[in-house]
């Protein structure tokens, strides 16, 4: 299996593993997100078939979605929290495959000599790199009202 053929299916677990948790969520803006960032691996399975880092720029802007996903929830207070208990554990192995992708990336581009291929890869790596913070903050903005319902007695929290 080649370099780029290696690539093509680490996106493509990666948009399985979206698509997937999306299809299980009962979370509607945890699965809109979901959906956007399987959307976003497709994207990127195309720039790796093409050869082109130009194509990866994403029309939807994942912040600005979750945004609006976080708002509605503090809006709509506590009866707005996702009841979805699997939703910490879908958004934990998104960060870790993002993770692995991320690393991936990285490690690929410094090994190639073919400068294509390490433009291509560095520029994935960047855009791995915030899909996991983003996926990350996601994991502790979800599991952040649990944690201070649990301790609330212990008094003042750490701000975030």
């Amino acid at each position: 299996m080649g370099l780029i053929d290696e690539a093509i299916a680490l996106e493509e677990r990666a948009e399985n593993n979206y698509r997937s948790a999306a299809e299980t969520t009962s979370d509607a803006g945890a699965r809109k997100i979901l959906t956007l960032l399987a959307e976003e691996e497709a994207r990127h399975i195309t720039a790796l078939r093409v050869m082109n880092a130009g194509s990866l720029q994403s029309e939807v802007s994942l912040v600005d979605v979750a945004l609006d996903w976080v708002g509605g929830t503090i809006e709509g207070g506590a009866a707005s929290l996702s009841t979805d208990g699997s939703l910490r554990e879908i958004l934990e192995t998104a960060a870790e495959i993002e993770r692995a992708t991320e690393v991936f990336y990285n490690e690929r581009c410094e090994q190639t000599e073919d400068a294509e291929i390490a433009k291509l890869f560095a520029r994935l790596a960047d855009i791995e790199k915030g899909h996991r913070l983003f996926v990350e903050s996601l994991v502790l903005y979800y599991d952040r009202p649990a944690e201070w319902v649990e301790s609330a007695e212990f008094g003042l929290r750490e701000e975030y």
